[in-house]
């Protein structure tokens, strides 16, 4: 089975991805599953419609998609609610966009909104690679303050911070690292090599980047089939087993 763990769907200001188009996208790339997003207003400012719109496909389209929930910390105890509700009513993960919703990763700000996923058991993917708000080290620090919760390093602080992925993961063993805009003979070797197929989360990233290609260049790597079926889609669905363990 193969997971793209981060897609983006709906109307967002760079780009529009149709659900009946996404799926066909899946189909024709192979990919079973597909975690989407809340879009860029939404993560940033209207987080409850966000999350609403985006549980609503995951109904709709039940079995190909599963939903993200996010909150902006800056919303408070108003943000806690929300993640709760989100969580409650089914949402497999949270997604965090330090940029866009105005924090940095090492603030206590968003602890919160940890500890409301550490609660549900969800993993977390947090975008990385935006100076100064969204670091590879910055992530490590809150995943050693919260060893029970698994972070996705979304984007792998690319482009500028990729010196910096290797120590974060090498010190938090709770950080899973993202394929999404890498390649097989580089980063994901490197990945590969430093931390093993286990912490490795296949995601195309999808408007963003090409699903068929991103699919591709995990299959191109020069490791076991074995470990590419876990990196493709093993590994996450790891994680959302634990997510929904009764």
């Amino acid at each position: 089975m193969i997971i793209d763990a981060h897609v983006l769907v709906g109307v967002g200001q760079y780009h529009q991805v149709d659900p009946d188009q996404m799926i066909d996208q899946m189909d024709r790339s192979g990919i079973d599953k597909a975690i989407i997003s809340p879009i860029d207003r939404e993560m940033a400012v209207h987080n409850r419609a966000g999350n609403d719109r985006v549980l609503a496909l995951s109904r709709k389209f039940a079995g190909r998609f599963l939903a993200y929930a996010t909150a902006n910390p800056w919303y408070e105890a108003e943000a806690v609610a929300e993640l709760e509700r989100a969580l409650g009513e089914g949402a497999a993960a949270v997604k965090l966009h330090p940029p866009l919703q105005g924090f940095m990763i090492l603030e206590k700000l968003v602890y919160p909104l940890i500890e409301v996923a550490a609660r549900h058991r969800a993993p977390v993917y947090v975008h990385t690679g935006t100076p100064a708000n969204a670091l590879p080290l910055q992530l490590t620090e809150l995943a050693l303050n919260y060893p029970e919760v698994s972070f996705i390093m979304g984007k792998n602080g690319k482009s500028d911070f990729w010196m910096d992925v290797m120590p974060a993961f090498e010190r938090a063993p709770n950080i899973y690292g993202d394929t999404a805009h890498d390649f097989p003979e580089r980063g994901m070797t490197r990945m590969y090599k430093g931390i093993g197929s286990q912490r490795m989360i296949f995601s195309s990233n999808h408007p963003v980047a090409r699903m068929g290609l991103e699919v591709d260049k995990v299959r191109d790597l020069d490791v076991p089939d074995a470990d590419k079926t876990a990196i493709l889609g093993g590994n996450v669905e790891k994680l959302l087993a634990e997510r929904f363990r009764q």
